[in-house]
């Protein structure tokens, strides 16, 4: 019998800054608004979310995402890492653990594809090279300080799979491992 982990496929889509911030200083995201003009078709979100069967995501983010007025995911199974305790929402799970175990864990309940959001996960998807394919979005701004996605060095190189300007001036690039 195996013991090896398996996992499902991993898919990461965030935008930047070009200095490679995903937020501001203190979290600050009014700098994206004036490029929030495409639509969830063309900047593939649309088929992201028929494509991913669960979110995995960190409590921070979840925190933000809880506050906006309408839940943004529908019916779509979240689960949230995070140490501190949480008020229960359906179908929401929070979870404790090291990325590649919660991971095993959500292949073994039956997750396929799995779309993880927030830029600490993020970004510890890439250090541990969990990620199959990461979807950034090029922001025309420099912000010079605030949350970095690429914090410490990355296992492998990303190759660029495809590219498109975007009607508001965003860049989408989509890379996968190298």
């Amino acid at each position: 019998m195996s013991t090896e982990l398996r996992r499902p496929r991993v898919s990461a889509f965030l935008a930047l800054s070009l200095d490679g911030f995903i937020a501001g200083e203190g979290g600050d995201l009014a700098w994206l608004a004036p490029y929030g003009g495409d639509g969830p078709e063309e900047t593939g979100y649309s088929a992201l979310m028929a494509s991913a069967d669960t979110l995995l995501m960190g409590r921070n983010t979840y925190d933000i995402v809880s506050a906006f007025p309408e839940w943004p995911y529908g019916d779509k199974p979240l689960v949230v890492l995070t140490h501190r305790p949480a008020d229960p929402r359906p179908r929401v799970a929070f979870r404790q653990g090291a990325l590649a175990q919660v991971l095993d864990e959500l292949w073994q309940g039956g997750s396929r594809h799995l779309y993880l959001d927030g830029g600490e996960l993020v970004r510890q998807g890439l250090q541990g090279a969990l990620v199959d394919e990461l979807t950034l979005f090029w922001v025309p701004v420099t912000l010079g300080r605030g949350v970095p996605l690429f914090a410490g060095s990355l296992p492998g190189a990303l190759r660029p799979v495809s590219s498109a300007v975007l009607p508001s001036g965003l860049v989408r690039v989509i890379y996968h491992p190298a």
